[in-house]
């Protein structure tokens, strides 16, 4: 729930936005930057802007791109182009090769769901967890999959001598548990600023100032407070990165660099790793939600995956009380002990 008194925005009983009295539409509007990725999303979302629409504005002159969204509909999509489509575009699938893999999706999705984790589990794990946890096992996807560049729909080659930033943390869900250390930050409840459509939590809420732009979401908890006035960014680390934002035209582009060593995206460390996320309205009830990785110690190349983000007020953000030190955690470590004495 948002109430706006005067130029104050309040979240909840969580969240407090101050607006500074020396914003102005101009300062946080930004100019052109040289970040990858920009004329390959913008190619994108041109083509997928729904006829005649009209970005709507805020009061003070920025795209207008506040509301709750959900990605849950999104759940079963691919995240690489499946190698049944090898060779195609996203737009030379027809309907009725995309009605059919949505149909399969569905299927596959119910008989894995018992054995499947959130997010992108380590190799030959597989984790118990009860159905009706599951947001949407009917997802009834809009695309065929994720990754938009390169143009083959597959994450690009690693880069020489990437073996040497492999993440040393723990797989997630590790059957080891002798010590908070054996687990995952995910099992830890210590975020990371970007995550797929998942079993539940896809849940987002985004609420603008002329100074800031403060991205929720539901798993994890966590509120980003993107800043507009181009400051520097600081040069310490965190988990989940330090964001800064400004806009370009109807698009707010967002850069988030200096994530802690520790955090692992696709299993190798995001020491380095600059993540270029860019957020357009394309439609009422729709924004498109695009991140361009740029890790040169990682990967041989950019690259790029895109999903929307679907207005819904039925999906509101609930409390998601996992936080460092929670119960989980304890109880997992305290089952290790109980197990150690069988």
């Amino acid at each position: 729930m948002i109430r706006r008194i005067g130029r104050v925005s309040c979240i909840g009983a969580g969240i407090l936005v101050m607006v500074s009295t020396a914003a102005s539409a101009g300062q946080a509007t930004g100019s052109s930057r040289d970040l990858p990725g920009a004329d390959a999303v913008k190619a994108f979302v041109a083509a997928r802007v729904a006829p005649n629409f009209a970005a709507p504005k805020t009061p003070w002159g920025h795209p207008d791109l506040q509301g709750i969204f959900t990605t849950k509909d999104e759940a079963n999509t691919p995240f690489e182009r499946p190698d049944e489509w090898a060779g195609k575009r996203m737009e030379d699938i027809t309907p009725q090769e995309f009605s059919a893999a949505i149909e399969q999706r569905q299927l596959a999705a119910v008989e894995r769901a018992p054995f499947a984790g959130g997010g992108e589990p380590e190799e030959g794990v597989a984790i118990a967890v009860p159905i009706h946890w599951f947001d949407n096992l009917a997802a009834v996807d809009s695309r065929p999959w994720f990754v938009m560049d390169p143009p083959d729909g597959k994450v690009p080659a690693l880069a020489a001598g990437a073996s040497a930033y492999r993440s040393t943390q723990p797989a997630f869900s590790t059957p080891h548990r002798d010590t908070y250390l054996d687990r995952n930050l995910t099992d830890r409840c210590i975020g990371f600023a970007f995550r797929m459509p998942s079993i539940y939590g896809n849940s987002y809420q985004i609420v603008q100032t002329p100074d800031y732009v403060v991205f929720r979401r539901e798993q994890l908890h966590d509120a980003r407070v993107i800043p507009l006035d181009n400051r520097p960014f600081p040069s310490m680390r965190s988990f989940e990165g330090h964001s800064r934002g400004h806009f370009e035209g109807d698009t707010l582009v967002v850069e988030t660099t200096n994530f802690d060593e520790r955090v692992a995206y696709r299993g190798y460390s995001a020491k380095d790793l600059r993540v270029i996320e860019r957020f357009t309205r394309i439609a009422p009830d729709k924004i498109e939600w695009s991140m361009t990785l740029d890790n040169p110690t990682v990967y041989a190349r950019p690259w790029t995956f895109s999903f929307p983000l679907t207005e819904d007020s039925t999906q509101p953000i609930h409390e998601y009380a996992c936080h460092e030190g929670n119960y989980g955690l304890a109880n997992i470590l305290s089952a290790g002990r109980a197990a150690d004495t069988k």
